[in-house]
């Protein structure tokens, strides 16, 4: 049996990280990320262009006996980079001989774990401005932050602040007013043309609200909790988010940094705000004694098993996405 040791543990890691690893990735995409961030765009080199036309033309007076006017749309582009990920697991072939405890499994879920939610921790670290976990902070395809007051000089999306805004406090009252600042933010947004981006109808859909969870009771009293409407004499329970068929999903996470900011998707769109792209999926690697495939193995006696995979993300432009400061 102690032949065949390495093989089994071997296989018993690959079990683990492998059922971990898809069960996280297969969570995550019918989850709140996937309303947030494009899980699908594949790359097809180590760093990647993209682009996009700007606005299409509206109609204009063709006057009798005039050719119609013409007039050409403007395009975008900006490159997003490629990285490399992995992690190994190594083991010196007497302690994992002697392991009576599955340490080295429970390593592997934790590691698998990890590896599932690259896309989430990738999202955060471009959502905060952070490098965290990137070399290096993508900007928006207009030049700007994630998230800015403007881009190129000019009101980002036609309207003075752009889709940063600073709140009014974290109270659950407060909380409500600054997202209807919100809304109405969304719906002073100007195509590249100058006409209104966003109508009324797309703030009856679902909104995705991240916040860190120390707020989740205001987030929660805010949107969900009926609330005595009326004086004294008269009145009765009621609550505005639910009366006015809006839908909110909260996101309370330990992810952001910052105990009093939020943020704020429109749940409908075309395109999402940021993209994960693959290059590379998932790959595994092992180096065992037994296998006499390595040098360093034999003269060490420490075996491993590894994981890498190739992608990154990006900044597509951020116009269904607003954050609220609060100091």
């Amino acid at each position: 049996m102690r032949a065949n040791a390495s093989q089994l543990l071997a296989n018993g890691l690959r079990t683990e990280f492998w059922d971990t690893y898809e069960g996280v990735r297969n969570r995550l995409a019918d989850s709140r990320l996937a309303s947030v961030m494009d899980l699908n765009v594949k790359a097809t080199n180590r760093d990647h262009d993209f682009g996009y036309f700007a606005s299409a033309p509206h109609l204009a007076l063709w006057k009798r006996g005039d050719e119609i006017t013409s007039k050409g749309m403007d395009s975008v582009s900006f490159n997003v980079p490629v990285y490399e990920w992995g992690r190994r697991i190594p083991w010196l072939k007497w302690d994992k001989d002697d392991d009576q405890t599955d340490s080295l499994l429970t390593v592997a879920r934790s590691c698998g774990e990890s590896a599932g939610l690259l896309p989430e921790r990738l999202f955060f670290d471009v959502l905060q401005n952070s490098t965290s976990l990137l070399p290096a902070v993508p900007t928006a395809p207009d030049g700007s932050a994630f998230f800015a007051t403007t881009a190129g000089g000019a009101a980002r999306f036609g309207v003075t602040n752009g889709n940063l805004l600073t709140g009014s406090g974290v109270t659950a009252a407060t909380i409500l007013t600054d997202f209807y600042t919100a809304i109405e933010q969304f719906l002073q947004f100007q195509d590249t043309e100058g006409q209104p981006l966003w109508t009324n109808d797309l703030m009856s859909k679902p909104f995705t609200l991240i916040h860190p969870v120390g707020m989740t009771q205001a987030m929660e009293t805010a949107f969900f909790q009926l609330q005595q409407q009326g004086g004294s004499n008269g009145g009765s329970n009621s609550n505005l988010i639910l009366d006015t068929a809006k839908r909110v999903n909260l996101w309370g996470t330990s992810r952001l940094s910052d105990a009093n900011d939020w943020y704020l998707f429109l749940g409908d769109t075309q395109k999402r705000a940021t993209f994960f792209m693959e290059r590379e999926s998932m790959q595994e690697e092992t180096a065992l004694m037994e296998d006499n495939n390595s040098d360093s193995v034999r003269r060490t006696a420490e075996e491993s098993i590894q994981w890498y995979c190739r992608s990154g993300a990006g900044i597509a432009l951020p116009y269904n996405a607003i954050k609220t400061t609060n100091t």
